[in-house]
């Protein structure tokens, strides 16, 4: 009967430990999975932190490229509205980056896409993602991100230069930086 009883604890037990650990896991993939920052403030974010370069004429209108695939077409109308009239903006799939990159000074990522740095580095043009780990690795200049349930601004500082292009010390004070 005791060995019945032991038996039955320790099954209790273990059952017991792997719900613990099974819920733990959940709750770790649940809440670190990244946020993004809504396409309006990265807009509205954009148009702000891009009067700190230096490299941008701020006497016309900025010309962006705002690279999109078919999975992220709502994404690129919300962030477009966010940029109102502030800029002339051309929508473009990733196979037209080469075509369209000439004479643009920002192009700007949705979500994902990423492999065309080298396009913004030869051409001088500020790459800008909300795809955090993209800055974080050094192939997009500048992106947006979440930190404290607040929108931070991210730079990664060896893919700016790479671009040629800079901000003042205003941005990089707020900023977080990668290197």
């Amino acid at each position: 009967m005791s060995n019945s009883k032991l038996s039955q604890n320790c099954i209790f037990s273990l059952r017991r430990t792997v719900l613990f650990v099974g819920f733990l896991f959940w709750g770790i993939s649940v809440f670190s999975q990244n946020i993004s920052v809504p396409e309006n403030i990265q807009a509205a974010l954009l148009i702000k932190v891009l009067k700190y370069n230096p490299q941008i004429p701020h006497d016309q209108k900025i010309k962006i490229l705002v690279v999109y695939d078919t999975g992220t077409e709502i994404n690129k109308v919300e962030f477009m509205k966010g940029l109102g009239n502030k800029m002339d903006v051309k929508a473009i799939l990733p196979t037209e980056l080469a075509e369209n990159i000439s004479g643009s000074q920002v192009v700007y990522f949705m979500p994902g896409i990423h492999g065309f740095s080298k396009l913004c580095r030869d051409n001088n043009v500020l790459s800008v993602t909300s795809t955090t780990r993209f800055v974080e690795q050094g192939e997009i200049s500048l992106g947006f991100g979440i930190e404290n349930n607040k929108p931070k601004i991210l730079v990664n500082l060896s893919s700016l230069e790479k671009e040629g292009q800079s901000f003042s010390s205003d941005i990089l004070r707020i900023g977080k930086i990668f290197k």
